[in-house]
């Protein structure tokens, strides 16, 4: 029987290819040949592997003769991202080329900040989020993420990064191949828990937070109703997904990738309404669908469906939306 052994520090996934009539099919290690060209090309064309990412460019030139490789926005943070590719097993020499990398982002914010105002269709896709240009300049300056993308991690890089006062994810992500199909498996190897390591200090953001930010109480209470009757509704559907307080949203997100969420800053409509935002493969039809809502509207670029609302209504008819919205994402 033929299997493909994807090992990592910390696991070991057996990959096989089983046809219709269950018999096992020869599966192919199939690397990228480079990291500037291959590799780099085929992040950008699928940076939803990552997840919840705005890529914006790459090989960006920096002092020093450094370049980052991939750099964009973490949407589910709203701060700037540094993507590392390296297209074999990958250690500790990596760390002083990501803090190089680091320290440019956080320093200079200004000048990348003029690379993404200047790209249009990033900042349509920011815009079409309910987020307005403050927003968008606010996320240039924070903190960057660094996430590490190689096939492998060697065990003592994994055993490092939580010793940093920075946010670095490592992903693994190899590629195989049948005779007719391409598969990519990506995994997320967790860290050992480091004894004395620095702790990264985060935001919290809750409806107290929300309101010293200058929502209306009106929107709050509009979205605390929404928000209730959304966690039921789950329960009752047993649909694994976690609520997370973010800044200005409520992401409902399976791992890493939101599957909807509740906008309590969207300011683009006159009427200040709270979004119900879902993600989906194609603008649904809304006909049959009776439930008091202000208005709709289909972002096809991003696949994205607003609805917005002015008060507590009865999210029951929006039932199979939810269920639409799950499937998509998480492919359940």
């Amino acid at each position: 029987m033929s299997r493909i052994n994807v090992s990592s520090a910390n696991c070991l996934v057996e990959l096989h290819k089983i046809d219709s009539k269950g018999r096992v099919g020869k599966l192919e290690s199939y690397p990228f040949l480079d990291e500037t060209k291959e590799f780099e090309d085929f992040i950008m064309k699928n940076g939803r592997i990552l997840g919840d990412v705005a890529l914006i460019n790459h090989q960006i030139q920096i002092p020093n003769d450094g370049r980052i490789d991939i750099w964009g926005i973490d949407l589910a943070d709203l701060r700037p991202v540094i993507i590392e590719l390296k297209n074999e097993k990958a250690g500790l020499d990596i760390i002083p080329q990501v803090l190089l990398y680091y320290k440019f982002v956080k320093s200079y914010p200004d000048t990348l900040k003029h690379k993404a105002l200047s790209n249009t269709e990033f900042v349509s896709r920011i815009e079409n989020m309910g987020k307005s240009n403050k927003q968008i300049e606010e996320s240039l300056e924070a903190d960057p993420k660094i996430i590490l993308v190689a096939p492998e991690f060697k065990s003592e890089l994994l055993d490092a990064v939580d010793y940093f006062n920075i946010d670095i994810e490592p992903v693994e992500l190899s590629r195989y191949k049948t005779e007719n199909d391409v598969f990519v498996v990506v995994n997320r190897p967790q860290s050992k828990p480091s004894i004395g390591g620095k702790v990264i200090t985060r935001e919290e953001w809750n409806w107290e937070k929300y309101e010293k930010e200058g929502i209306s109480k009106r929107k709050i209470d509009v979205a605390k109703a929404l928000k209730g009757q959304l966690d039921i509704i789950l329960k009752n559907e047993k649909l694994e997904l976690e609520p997370i307080f973010r800044k200005l949203y409520i992401p409902y997100q399976h791992g890493r990738n939101n599957v909807f969420w509740i906008d309590v800053g969207y300011t683009s409509w006159e009427t200040g309404d709270v979004a119900i935002v879902f993600n989906l493969d194609i603008e649904p039809s809304m006909e049959g669908i009776k439930a008091e809502h202000t208005k709709t509207k289909w972002f096809k670029d991003v696949n994205v469906l607003y609805i917005f609302f002015n008060k507590a209504s009865d999210l029951s008819p929006f039932i199979d939306l939810i269920k639409k919205s799950y499937h998509y994402v998480t492919g359940r």
